[in-house]
């Protein structure tokens, strides 16, 4: 999910932050108490906690404005380089392999039959299929985005926002990869979502690839909306606690199945004590911890998922490996 901002929200945004600094250095001098001085950075420090979210949902418009204008210079050269329309690029880079069998039809119908008890079942395995065909399409349009790229080389410099404090290191929260790394990456996720569940193999990814350098940790974000989420991420606390968070991880990300009944057979065949799960499970303490990590996304205004802070600097969406790999080599740099 984006972040969504109306007009006058960002001009607010971007008021706000000249406002912050009036072109004045940290060190500048904004006010004396007799022989005490008070530097802006002191005043910064005070109220970091709010400007800094502002700085990072600034950032994140930009980001996003800024990718759109890339993709459509791309698609400008390409398609004069072509001879076609921009239309008509659009349309072939969507095309390639679309194979939809009706195995995978029934198998999406009959996970998601309950949404479709108005609808024939003829009429919804039919809407199903050509969903499932767009989903490729989308797929193959953004494979061909990502090959274009490689033709016409990109280089953003887009200053990103500043890092955050020291309580997006691991808090307590479950972290895998460098124990004393140069990037910290924090997910906000939530198990229901989709996207989050897109973006797990690219995690994976860049875990195997700079995993001596840099350190994931997790945050939980359930959504309003998803009502298996938080029951699932109060599951995966409970399996933390008898550390088998990241294998719980996997098991609900692999599944779409969030019900009480999964949590129990994920739990016995990872071999946890049944008891003590399940009275995790209904104690206040896996709640608590939940509810802990969606204050942190309160106040440093995280509200889609999945996002990501890198070093403190905040990104959303399901970003692809490129992605990620740039904002992590800058990091590096």
């Amino acid at each position: 999910m984006l972040f969504q901002s109306s007009p006058g929200r960002v001009l607010f945004l971007i008021l706000l932050l000249r406002l912050t600094t009036l072109g004045q250095a940290p060190e500048t001098v904004v006010a004396t108490v007799g022989d005490s001085e008070i530097t802006l950075k002191q005043v910064d420090e005070t109220v970091a906690s709010t400007i800094l979210p502002l700085k990072q949902q600034l950032y994140a418009i930009r980001k996003i404005a800024l990718d759109n204008l890339i993709t459509t210079r791309i698609l400008e050269r390409e398609a004069k380089a072509q001879g076609v329309s921009i239309q008509e690029l659009r349309r072939r880079l969507t095309q390639g392999e679309i194979s939809v069998s009706a195995a995978q039809v029934e198998e999406t119908y009959a996970q998601n039959a309950s949404f479709f008890a108005a609808m024939s079942p003829d009429e919804a395995r039919e809407r199903l299929r050509l969903d499932l065909e767009n989903q490729f399409r989308i797929r193959n349009y953004r494979a061909g985005i990502e090959a274009l790229k490689k033709k016409w080389p990109v280089l953003v410099k887009l200053e990103l926002p500043p890092a955050s404090g020291k309580e997006f290191g691991d808090n307590g929260s479950p972290a895998k990869g460098a124990l004393k790394p140069t990037v910290t990456i924090v997910e906000f996720s939530d198990f229901e979502c989709p996207f989050c569940q897109q973006v797990q193999d690219t995690l994976k990814q860049i875990m195997d690839r700079y995993g001596s350098q840099v350190r994931l940790v997790f945050k939980h974000l359930p959504l309003e909306g998803h009502r298996n989420s938080l029951p699932a991420a109060r599951a995966a606390y409970c399996a933390g606690e008898q550390e088998r968070f990241w294998q719980f991880h996997d098991a609900l990300f692999g599944s779409r199945n969030l019900s009480a009944e999964f949590f129990i057979e994920t739990a016995a065949s990872l071999g946890l004590h049944r008891e003590r799960f399940e009275a995790c499970l209904n104690a206040e303490r896996s709640r608590t911890a939940v509810m802990k990590d969606v204050e942190t996304a309160k106040r440093y205004r995280v509200d889609s998922t999945p996002s990501f802070l890198i070093n403190g600097k905040l990104v959303k969406g399901a970003l692809t490996f490129t992605d990620f790999q740039s904002l992590i080599e800058r990091e590096l740099n």
